[in-house]
């Protein structure tokens, strides 16, 4: 065969096995993009709140209610664009910056769980009014709570980008690639 068939078959090779892998890349982007939310941590919070509606000559009027508020960290994957991924595959590295990882309240218990009461025999127990507004209150202080004190916030979001990490080494390494994995912050996001 002469040289000059040779280098065009060479060519050719090198092209279809390009063009495969920017075909895989293409399909692996639209795979982690339909992902949407990817939650990588979860934490509970429990919420102790109090009744005291005791009277010097009535008796005491006292409860203690606690439940569980519950906290997740995720990634929208819908927002990551084709330019936030990168790779090289002579080197065998991809670069992925990840949308920002956002923390979330996701729930809470329904029923407030009673740890203390202390009723008066002339005084009625607490009922339910009560309890629900009671909840209302602790679940308003607990928002403002984790609000001032970023303490909550922070270790989850350090968890998640941890098993971030995790999965996307993971998941690229099993293609073949070494991962380097940054996060987009949230300042920079436009909502």
């Amino acid at each position: 065969m002469p040289k000059r068939k040779i280098l065009l078959l060479a060519t050719a090779i090198m092209l279809c096995l390009s063009c495969t892998r920017q075909e895989d890349h293409r399909e692996l982007y639209q795979e982690l993009k339909s992902a949407d939310k990817m939650i990588f941590a979860s934490m509970s919070i429990t919420k102790t709140a109090a009744i005291d509606k005791s009277r010097e000559f009535f008796g005491k009027r006292i409860a203690v209610y606690s439940y569980d508020t519950y906290m997740h960290a995720y990634i929208d994957m819908s927002a990551l664009s084709e330019d936030d991924i990168s790779f090289d595959d002579k080197a065998g590295t991809v670069h992925i910056t990840l949308p920002p990882i956002v923390t979330e309240i996701s729930g809470r218990d329904m029923e407030l769980r009673k740890e203390y009461d202390n009723i008066g025999l002339f005084r009625d127990s607490i009922d339910a009014r009560e309890r629900a507004e009671l909840k209302e209150l602790a679940n308003t202080s607990l928002k403002k709570e984790l609000q001032d004190n970023k303490a909550f916030t922070s270790q989850l979001t350090d968890a998640a980008k941890h098993k971030a990490r995790q999965y996307f080494e993971s998941l690229f390494g099993e293609k073949g690639y070494s991962a380097v994995i940054d996060f987009k912050s949230l300042r920079n996001i436009h909502i």
